[in-house]
């Protein structure tokens, strides 16, 4: 009978860490794709209501008032603002209604 070649791949490991990572990107591809495709990760990240629309929203008003966009902010009026006006939100308190800004009550240096 024939004797059975023993291959020299089958007794080291040079190939092992290759095929490993190639399983790992697998894996991890499958999970990205499958959260990438799924319709609730859809909604939270895009559309009109995202999560990006609502850090960009955050951003855009916080740079433009130097305060911190809340739930109580009306976002279409307060970027709509014309300046033609003192009720600018960083100037008007509109809950107390009266000016975010403080000033002594007798002028400067006169007692």
């Amino acid at each position: 009978m024939a004797k059975l070649q023993d291959s020299n791949i089958l007794k080291n490991n040079k190939g092992q860490s290759v095929v490993e990572y190639i399983l790992l990107l697998a894996v991890i591809s499958s999970i990205g794709f499958t959260f990438y495709n799924n319709r609730k990760f859809k909604e939270f990240i895009g559309g009109k209501s995202g999560f990006f629309s609502e850090l960009r929203k955050g951003t855009e008003y916080s740079y433009r008032y130097g305060r911190p966009f809340n739930a109580e902010v009306d976002y279409d009026e307060a970027m709509g603002f014309k300046y033609s006006s003192n009720k600018h939100d960083t100037y008007y308190n509109k809950k107390s209604g009266r000016s975010r800004f403080f000033a002594g009550i007798d002028e400067y240096g006169k007692k």
